[in-house]
């Protein structure tokens, strides 16, 4: 509902939130362009659900723009991530507000916002999210809003949110997907101790965790520091291995330059 990742059934404090909603979707339905009022006034609500709509279109807004053409609400990027910091400061959003995805619907909308202009100061954050969850759409986008924030990273990388996130990479009991999505964020910070964690990582016994641990030490310094191991993980792969393996071998074979 509302160009929303989240909120297919939200409840509103206003009911002229659920008229700009209703605004905002129409426009979205088109073509994602048109003008920026429904939106803001989601945004600046201060309802969370009017809120956690606003970010999840903001997201998917900048995800179209990969086909061409500059993000539709890039001009109010640090007023979302404010809002987003906000909705993270709160609780998680009962239930019975987004039954599709359950408790912290905000929170997930929020992290899912961050994913790309989460900064270093965020890690707190996204860590009490992280720390409170059993949702699984909830992990995965604090697995890209952690990535954003390591990336953003200068010297050592947050330990308790570096922690969490080992710690779902570890976990055999959850699903293999998310575990390598936590890997991909520990692989966006360049910190040595991120580097540990992926150099272990090569050692587990699942495919999917090896490649995608090789992927994220196959660039710059690293690369040449652990060139000959790689190059050998990379030669254990079978023919069929997942996708990735290719991109890990073509950077290998120096065809990334």
């Amino acid at each position: 509902m509302y160009g929303s990742y989240y909120w297919t059934h939200p409840r509103f404090s206003d009911e002229r939130l659920k008229a700009a909603c209703e605004a905002l979707q129409a426009d979205v339905a088109e073509s994602w362009t048109g003008p920026l009022s429904p939106f803001l006034t989601l945004l600046r609500s201060g309802d969370q659900a009017a809120v956690g709509i606003a970010l999840d279109v903001y997201q998917r807004s900048g995800a179209l723009s990969r086909f061409g053409g500059e993000p539709l609400y890039g001009a109010h990027q640090a007023e979302v991530l404010e809002a987003a910091r906000e909705l993270l400061r709160q609780p998680p959003s009962p239930p019975d507000m987004s039954p599709d995805t359950g408790a912290g619907a905000n929170h997930a909308s929020a992290l899912n916002a961050m994913m790309n202009i989460a900064e270093e100061q965020d890690c707190d954050l996204i860590a009490d999210a992280l720390e409170q969850t059993t949702n699984r759409e909830l992990a995965e986008a604090a697995a890209s809003a952690a990535g954003a924030a390591f990336y953003d990273t200068e010297g050592p990388v947050h330990s308790r949110l570096l922690a969490l996130v080992v710690g779902y990479v570890d976990d055999i009991d959850r699903p293999l997907h998310l575990r390598v999505q936590m890997l991909s964020a520990i692989g966006d910070s360049d910190a040595p101790e991120a580097t540990a964690h992926l150099l272990r990582a090569l050692d587990r016994p699942e495919l999917e965790i090896q490649i995608q641990a090789a992927l994220g030490l196959a660039y710059g310094d690293r690369l040449e520091a652990h060139r000959e191991l790689l190059e050998r993980i990379a030669a254990s792969w079978p023919d069929d291995a997942p996708y990735m393996a290719t991109e890990v071998r073509r950077i290998l074979a120096g065809e990334d330059d």
